[in-house]
Parts: C-alpha cells; structure tokens; sequence
C-alpha cells in the first residue's frame, strides 16, 4: 500500500508478559495484530482504516485473539476510527464489531510469522 513504510506482526491488548503464538492461541488475552508506520504526507489514517475495513469483516469473535481491533495512538486518531466505524455501520445498516480501544504495550511475533504470505508465496 502506497504510504506504508513498514508493517510488523504482534500481539497486544493483554496483560501477560512476553506473550509467544502459542500463549495467544491458549488464551492468554492477547489479539493478533499489526503495527504499521505510514508517511502522513502519502496516506492518512482514515485511509489505512478504510482499507482495514474493505480487507476484512468483522465478524463476533469466538476467541480474543482473532477479533476486529484498532489501538488509535492519539485523540486525534480517536475521533477518526470512532468516525469511521460510525460511517461504515451507517452506510452498511450493521454493526462492525470492531474494538477501538486505548494502545497496550505491543509485542512482536516470532520472526516465522513476519511477511507470512509473502514467505508462503515464494515457497511456491
């Protein structure tokens, strides 16, 4: 995506340490998640959320670690994702379950789940 400078696989929005892919996924509390560095000067928020909201549907999670989230790091980031997600549901006569939530300490996933489809594609 034009404007992204770098994306990065994680986990955060638990409260255990050091979480691994393998305490996500026995429920530790934990979401798996993304990180993105984008220059504002190319693309702006509102863009890459909804871009997040064309790529996916947010479905009602069984698990935490696979649901619809947003950490907006600032206020200003705030209004726009709580904007957003009101225009979406207005215009789509539904509700996104997505959850915008104040930034937890972030955790980077284990190097084999970094650039995932872009390693599974060249194995092909």
């Amino acid at each position: 995506m034009p404007g992204v400078l770098r994306s990065l696989v994680g986990y955060c929005g638990g409260e255990k340490p050091d979480p691994t892919y393998r305490s996500v996924c026995g429920g530790d509390g934990h979401t798996e998640a993304m990180l993105l560095e984008y220059d504002p000067s190319q693309i702006t928020f509102e863009q890459i959320l909804n871009e997040f909201y064309d790529q996916h549907v947010p479905f009602r999670p069984t698990k935490k670690q696979y649901r619809s989230a947003v950490w907006p790091q600032n206020d200003e980031q705030l209004r726009i994702a709580e904007r957003v997600k009101a225009e979406r549901e207005q215009a789509g006569g539904r509700t996104l379950f997505t959850d915008i939530e104040e930034p937890t300490k972030w955790y980077d996933a284990e190097e084999y789940h970094q650039k995932y489809v872009e390693k599974s594609r060249n194995r092909w």
